[in-house]
């Protein structure tokens, strides 16, 4: 049996070498670390500065705003751009001042227009009680408009103006156009005519005679009926007095007798105003 032969590996040395870490001292491990803060510290302070100055030049807000004008182009060009502008809600607000007031265009970019802004200057405009605006994307803006309604006329140190449901004026309102709507006299009358109106409407009967409503004395109603009679009206209980009042006009035709007024301020007697006399009927007897 032949045994193999050894080959030497010539040149070949082999060393067991065990890695040596190299500790640096404690002077040198703290000079190192402040070296590196201190350049941290430079390199951001630089930054901070170099911003500030871009800012202060207006570097930064300029191409802010191409970048932003950017973007927005290519919304357009993606279709986002205003293709229609939908209105609910508008009868009295004008359409040219409504659109002056929504301030954008067919075609502008949809994700640039300032919704609250919007909002706020409709708001103001004198016939708007409130306003609610979207985007609806991709190219639709909706407008929902709640107007104020228009509750009265008010007779007025010789004018006429037109009040609304909150007993407020409506500036822009033209007293000819609602000569269909109520007409109430009286410095005090507007804040009181709310609730006179919604107990008149419950006696459809007083409600279709009276030409005009006359608050006396900033505590109670006298109203004033066809053809020249007039009604006068309790402080309180404005309802039990329009409901004595009803029938009389209905069933007994009070309306055309010659009678001057009504006096429906007792609670416990009716009392009727001719041209020459005066009747007290007992509560409860309505005949005349």
């Amino acid at each position: 049996m032949k045994r193999r032969r050894r080959i030497s590996l010539r040149g070949s040395v082999s060393q067991n070498a065990a890695p040596v870490r190299m500790r640096a001292s404690p002077t040198t491990s703290r000079f190192g670390f402040l070296m590196r803060l201190s350049a941290l510290t430079g390199s951001v302070l630089l930054v901070l500065a170099l911003t500030s100055w871009l800012w202060h030049i207006g570097w930064l807000q300029k191409q802010s705003n191409h970048i932003q004008e950017a973007a927005l182009q290519v919304t357009q060009k993606a279709q986002f751009s205003v293709k229609d502008i939908v209105v609910e809600g508008r009868q009295q607000t004008g359409k040219d001042v409504l659109s002056a007031a929504l301030a954008i265009n067919i075609g502008a970019p949809i994700l640039s227009f300032d919704t609250a802004a919007a909002q706020a200057r409709i708001a103001k405009l004198p016939w708007v009680a409130s306003v609610v605006i979207e985007r609806r994307l991709p190219d639709i803006v909706f407008v929902h408009l709640t107007e104020r309604t228009p509750m009265a006329r008010w007779q007025h140190e010789g004018h006429i103006m037109v009040i609304d449901s909150e007993g407020s004026l409506l500036p822009n309102a033209k007293p000819e156009q609602f000569t269909q709507l109520p007409l109430v006299v009286g410095s005090e009358a507007p804040s009181a005519t709310k609730e006179l109106l919604d107990d008149l409407n419950a006696f459809p009967a007083v409600m279709s005679k009276m030409t005009a409503a006359v608050r006396v004395s900033e505590r109670r109603w006298d109203i004033h009926l066809q053809p020249k009679i007039t009604a006068r009206l309790p402080e309180n209980d404005i309802m039990g007095a329009l409901k004595r009042l009803s029938p009389l006009i209905t069933e007994q035709k009070i309306l055309e007798r010659d009678i001057v007024a009504i006096d429906l301020r007792f609670t416990d007697r009716l009392v009727i105003e001719s041209g020459s006399s005066i009747t007290n009927n007992p509560a409860g007897d309505m005949r005349l």
